[in-house]
């Protein structure tokens, strides 16, 4: 097996293959991986508000659950999509996804109070 080694530069601080390696800081750091956690947060608070706020019968809820995971998972496999085509960044921005899904969750929640 071929070992990858590396030569460190002029400058004292690390070399260039120790920069590339990502770590679990920068993989929190990916919108994606953002934007999945924030998914599946508000997935699981719309199941307890649901349940034991609004006491929603189970008969009721669990069809309903899983139409909500499907159209969430349509979400978060939608969001990666739209990185890898040209759109502008204002669709590509994690943040207005995560923001589309909290409100869609409170819509939901809203939706069943009435």
């Amino acid at each position: 097996m071929i070992k990858q080694t590396c030569s460190s530069s002029v400058s004292t601080f690390t070399p260039e293959c120790e920069k590339e390696e990502p770590g679990i800081s920068h993989s929190l750091g990916d919108g994606r991986i953002r934007f999945a956690l924030t998914a599946g947060a508000c997935l699981f608070a719309l199941v307890i508000v649901l349940k034991n706020i609004l006491h929603i019968p189970e008969s009721r809820l669990g069809p309903d659950i899983v139409v909500y995971i499907g159209i969430y998972t349509g979400f978060s496999l939608m969001y990666p999509v739209t990185i890898h085509e040209r759109h502008s960044r204002t669709i590509n921005n994690p943040a207005l996804w995560s923001a589309l899904i909290v409100v869609m969750t409170l819509l939901i929640i809203v939706f069943y109070a009435l």
